[in-house]
């Protein structure tokens, strides 16, 4: 849950093709600078607000975001430049900040192959939801995602992708008994060194990726994969993960998450997945289900609404049961 789907989608700008930023500057050698960015406006809607995962007595949780960047290129050597506005916290006082979220500088070998070196997403940032038909509420992986100090490496070989990154130093926050204190930290994770990466299938109508995270932290292997017949797209990942902060008792999760997606129209889809948990400590699994739909207006304007039922809400010693209904609209450029 809490998955930056518009931070994939702004990263397919450049790989994609399917929406240009705007061009800024060109030259006639073909260096450039581009503007890209977005937002995403709604949050989710917590059944009871007596054991709401995102804060005391909270019965709606804004989850509006932004961004806005630049993307440099002279030559081979590229450049970005992105500022996020997030919320501070999921509680009911939570306000907006500014996060530079990226500063980083690439350089492409050939045109497979890149090297980048800053502030930016780690390799298995790029996978970790993929195979999750949902667009929040679906089960999902707590790998590195932007880090500080990151090296990664981007390869293609005909119909295999690959990447991986090595992260010195991340941006640490409070921890507690061994376990983070949420929200003590102003970016995306709470971690100290890692290495991460996937490789993966890219076919036509068939998709298969291997991820990986170790790190003094953390320790992370999934497998995804989706497959397209016609109007229907089947997806799904599997994962166990387990974290281990400043020292605290390790704590594990074995999880599940298979879904599919049925497109009514060329702008219509109707989606749904079952999602299963098993967390060291808890003294039941959890099961729970999700439903919705999605609408893309235009290529670049989506409308998302869902809901999850089953073991959503925080129990004492495992999820009780409830429900959780998410909608937003994203735009991006």
């Amino acid at each position: 849950m809490n998955k930056k789907l518009l931070a994939v989608a702004v990263a397919g700008l450049f790989v994609g093709g399917t929406v240009q930023a705007a061009t800024i500057y060109k030259n006639d050698n073909g260096d450039n600078i581009k503007v890209y960015g977005g937002a995403e406006v709604g949050g989710t809607i917590v059944s009871d607000t007596d054991k709401t995962p995102m804060g005391p007595d909270t019965t709606y949780v804004d989850q509006s975001f932004a961004t806005i960047g630049l993307k440099g290129q002279t030559g081979d050597f590229y450049a970005k430049f992105e500022i996020d506005a997030e919320r501070e916290h999921w509680l009911p006082d939570n306000h907006l900040r500014l996060v530079i979220d990226k500063v980083m500088v690439g350089y492409n070998f050939t045109d497979n192959h890149a090297m980048e070196f800053g502030r930016t997403d780690t390799a298995y940032d790029k996978v970790d939801a993929f195979g999750d038909v949902t667009n929040e509420l679906g089960l999902g992986i707590s790998e590195a995602g932007d880090q500080d100090n990151t090296i990664r490496y981007i390869g293609k070989f005909g119909k295999v992708k690959m990447s991986v990154s090595h992260s010195l130093e991340g941006w640490d926050g409070d921890t507690k008994d061994g376990e983070p204190v949420k929200y003590s930290y102003i970016t995306d994770s709470l971690y100290g060194a890692v290495t991460n990466g996937f490789i993966g299938y890219y076919g036509d109508a068939f998709t298969v990726i291997a991820g990986a995270e170790v790190g003094d932290e953390t320790e992370i292997y999934s497998l995804h994969a989706e497959a397209n017949f016609g109007n229907v797209m089947l997806g799904g990942l599997v994962f166990d993960e387990t974290k281990n902060f400043n020292g605290g008792a390790d704590k594990n999760e074995f999880g599940v998450n298979l879904g599919g997606k049925y497109a009514l129209s060329e702008q219509l889809s109707l989606l749904a997945s079952i999602n299963y948990a098993d967390v060291d400590g808890d003294t039941d699994s959890s099961i729970y289900g999700v439903i919705g739909t999605e609408y893309m207006y235009a290529k670049n304007l989506k409308l998302a609404a869902e809901v999850a039922i089953g073991d959503v809400l925080e129990g004492e010693d495992k999820m009780d049961s409830g429900a959780l209904a998410f909608v937003k609209a994203y735009y991006w450029f």
